[in-house]
């Protein structure tokens, strides 16, 4: 009797710290009085903490690797780990922890790089290569120098884009700008620094940053869109738009004005999306639009808040943006004109598009959200205390998995409270 007791109990441990599956019960299928689904059986639950419930990680935006999520997790006090799990059973296939400081650093990726099985980040002064194939370090750095850089990285194939203070100005100086690296050996160096005028000073010496660097390819020939801002009197600043050409080593334009109005908060809030040569930029409350060849800039829209904690993306020849102000636009690219407006939640994660839908965690709901694009109608609003969460538990603003379906079949959507990964049929 011992000894089956005790078999129990192991497949009891095995089963809490590893995945729930087929949560099969119909009737947590439920619609609130305007339609919208705001309970639905998960396909599989995993939880995110080994050792009990601690701060988690944090991805802005969902990372896979052939195929497969790649979610924070924590593994007691002190441990903080990026998993790779299976999208079928959400069962862990490896798991990383090779932090420099493994007392206090968080995992916090704004904005990734990833070329083959490699992915390059950011975390203060630590950068980081992964191998997403083994689950291996590749490489790692640290600065010696009073050198912390962005969060967010950019790239295309081998190189690697980050933003840090330059050497190039006297210690009393603070300014933010490109380097440029190699994600197979993690090797980089200062690269590119725009014509800061240095009128005005932000407070702590601040004479302006670059914040992004975009590779595209134009005519056959390599460019890197550039936005950068500079500070102006009572803490207003301008962001800039550049073009640089990068077999010349020179500017095709380097400051085409976003935000002719300087504001409080005038600069880059979101990474900036290219389409159809043109590129699109959320500065401060505005998102505007620019010819990419020669920095001409379209149309601007103002917003009654900022395009902040969650983001705009481009699908289906719409902009879609997710406002600070509780609502949700759909704009013309060509003209920005408004094609409709929903109801969103403010405060939320990045959206994640699959199918004709945009999914988003909201930080005024706690919900996980979807809306059907095609019809700018509010599809989902799924309550996480309605499928057995904690009753303080909420969707929160990490990112969204999305995986598409096989043979005709829906697909997966994968979103984090603060203590579960949960998986669910996809809404198309």
């Amino acid at each position: 009797m011992k000894q089956i007791s005790l078999g129990v109990i192991c497949l009891a441990s095995i089963l809490v710290s590893s995945c729930f599956l087929w949560d099969n019960d119909e009737s947590k299928l439920k619609k609130n009085e305007e339609g919208e689904v705001i309970s639905l059986p998960y396909l599989w639950k995993k939880s995110l903490h080994l050792f009990g419930p601690e701060f988690n990680g944090t991805l802005n935006y969902p990372i896979y690797s052939g195929g497969n999520p790649i979610i924070p997790m924590t593994k007691g006090t002190k441990g903080r780990m990026l998993t790779m799990v299976n999208p079928k059973d959400g069962n862990t296939l490896w798991e990383w922890d090779d932090r420099f400081v493994q007392a206090t650093e968080e995992i916090q990726i704004s904005r990734a790089h990833q070329f083959a099985n490699l992915i390059v980040y950011t975390n203060g002064s630590r950068v980081y290569g992964i191998n997403l194939e083994s689950g291996q370090t590749q490489w790692k750095s640290r600065n010696n120098l009073d050198r912390s850089f962005w969060s967010h990285v950019y790239g295309k194939d081998e190189d690697f884009y980050l933003f840090g203070r330059s050497d190039s100005f006297p210690d009393s100086i603070d300014q933010t700008v490109i380097f440029k690296g190699n994600i197979l050996n993690g090797e980089y160096e200062e690269y590119l620094i725009p014509n800061f005028t240095m009128d005005y000073f932000f407070p702590g010496n601040r004479i302006g940053d670059v914040t992004a660097a975009l590779p595209v390819d134009l005519d056959g020939k390599e460019y890197l869109a550039v936005v950068w801002q500079e500070p102006f009197f009572e803490f207003f600043w301008q962001s800039y738009l550049g073009l640089y050409d990068q077999s010349t080593r020179e500017w095709i334009y380097e400051k085409a004005i976003i935000n002719p109005e300087k504001s409080f908060n005038g600069v880059l809030l979101n990474p900036p999306v290219i389409y159809k040569d043109r590129i699109y930029m959320a500065v401060g409350f505005e998102l505007a639009c620019h010819d990419l060849r020669n920095g001409q800039q379209y149309w601007r829209k103002k917003f009654d808040g900022e395009i902040f904690f969650s983001n705009f993306l481009i699908e289906e020849d719409m902009v879609i943006v997710n406002n600070e102000d509780q609502y949700v636009y759909a704009l013309d690219p060509m003209t920005g004109n408004q094609l409709w407006k929903t109801r969103g939640s403010g405060t939320s994660s990045k959206m994640s598009y699959m199918n004709g839908v945009v999914y988003f965690n909201g930080g005024a709901s706690g919900r996980l959200h979807a809306i059907d694009i095609r019809e700018g109608k509010t599809v989902w609003k799924i309550d996480p205390k309605l499928i057995g969460e904690f009753p303080n538990e909420i969707f929160w603003g990490t990112a969204i998995y999305t995986l598409p379906g096989e043979n005709g079949k829906k697909g997966k959507v994968i979103s984090l409270t603060g203590n579960n990964a949960y998986c669910f049929e996809a809404y198309r």
